[in-house]
């Protein structure tokens, strides 16, 4: 696409505005929106909710490097966020309110004639076995509204980040493929269930990519299951050598970088992939316990010559409801939660050829859980304050982008 220029005479961005005519204010914003047709008129528009989150700061600044990123979120950006990618628009917003949404849609299609992807990232999550109101209001509601508004404004994809969590772990010897069904057997699971049900229903009427996506780390971890076995099997204790179960519980992963990657695949294949699409943004299979447990000990200088130690279902279950209590009393409750014991030695394995085949993609090794874990340990060993509260922050839900460190 060729560029488009805007031939505006000086007089126009230096005159001083007749005072009884128009206030200084609205001068200003005049200006403001003149240097945002000026921008680059040959990027697409795309639009991305829960921007100021663990996924969408990476997706935000990756993919404002090549087209205009319209942000929303109803945190506000950090600083160091804001720096990295300084042409990023941002709203504050929550997408349950419609109206807030609707305007800030008509804000964007007003500056910039249109809206050519939307990435939709906001979701709430929790560890609880509970469905809380929040579910429907945001995953399900919000949802609702962002398919409304994007069908509106003529979006000519939208990307909607679902979870490979969403599926019940497969029988023994099978594999998750694009084709399972999403299923209801958790509350997060469930609002995902109903967000994949919105996104069928309207596939019909706007072009829709539901990505499933495995376990997000980075090289700081930052996902609070992970987190929670490199506490376990680094501790010096004797607890460093317990393994639940037989070792056989795992699940996919996948780098952030990886999954910035296939997000930045989807949008330059959109006129490719076809109308409705599912894709397993993950690496292939699962990574167990065992597995885990080996490479956290080989990269934290203690293989060990002793362990592991294989805990029955029935006393894991005793020794997460101590630490349980005693995490109720000290205000640091464990991840684990006792529903989470049901599925011990069930790993959520899934074949990602479709997947690797359709978008020409793939995890690379360099960035495969397994392959990095001695960087995240490395990371712990030399600022092990910032590598705690970058983790303690991923898992209370309040992420805040620090940079990559």
């Amino acid at each position: 696409m060729c560029p488009i220029f805007y031939y505006i005479p000086e007089s126009k961005l230096t005159a001083r505005p007749d005072e009884k005519n128009e206030g200084a204010g609205i001068w200003k914003a005049r200006i403001a929106k003149l240097k945002i047709q000026l921008h680059d008129m040959t990027k697409s528009i795309v639009v991305i909710t829960g921007a100021a989150g663990f996924v969408g700061s990476s997706v935000c600044i990756d993919l404002a490097k090549d087209f205009q990123v319209i942000a929303m979120d109803r945190r506000k950006p950090s600083e160091p966020l804001k720096k990295a990618a300084p042409h990023i628009i941002w709203h504050n917003l929550d997408i349950a309110d419609h109206q807030a949404l609707s305007e800030a849609f008509k804000q964007t299609i007003q500056d910039f004639g249109q809206i050519d992807f939307l990435i939709h990232l906001a979701a709430y999550y929790d560890f609880n076995k509970d469905w809380v109101e929040e579910y429907q209001r945001t995953n399900v509601d919000g949802t609702a509204n962002v398919l409304d508004l994007s069908k509106r404004a003529g979006v000519k994809r939208l990307l909607f980040a679902s979870s490979i969590a969403a599926m019940k772990p497969p029988a023994s010897g099978s594999f998750l493929t694009e084709e399972s069904p999403a299923a209801e057997f958790m509350p997060y699971a469930r609002s995902k269930f109903l967000g994949e049900k919105l996104i069928r229903e309207t596939a019909g009427q706007l072009s829709c990519t539901i990505l499933r996506i495995a376990g997000v780390f980075s090289d700081w971890c930052e996902l609070p299951p992970l987190y929670s076995l490199i506490k376990l099997w680094t501790s010096p204790s004797p607890k460093g050598l317990i393994i639940p179960g037989q070792g056989e519980s795992g699940i996919p992963y996948i780098h952030i970088v990886d999954l910035v990657r296939i997000f930045r695949k989807c949008l330059l294949l959109h006129k490719q992939i076809g109308p409705y699409n599912v894709f397993l943004a993950s690496q292939q299979g699962a990574v167990l316990h065992r597995q885990l447990y080996s490479a956290i000990k080989s990269a934290g200088g203690h293989p060990g010559k002793t362990g592991p130690i294989h805990l029955p279902r029935k006393i894991t279950r005793i020794g997460l409801g101590v630490q349980t209590v005693l995490g109720s009393l000290s205000g640091q409750m464990p991840y684990e939660r006792a529903w989470m014991l049901d599925f011990i030695d069930m790993p959520w394995t899934v074949d990602t050829r479709n997947t690797r085949r359709i978008l020409d993609w793939d995890c690379s090794p360099e960035y495969e859980i397994l392959s990095r874990i001695p960087e995240i340990l490395n990371k712990r060993r030399t600022d092990p304050r910032g590598w705690e509260e970058r983790n303690i922050s991923r898992n209370e839900r309040r992420f805040a982008y620090v940079g990559d460190g």
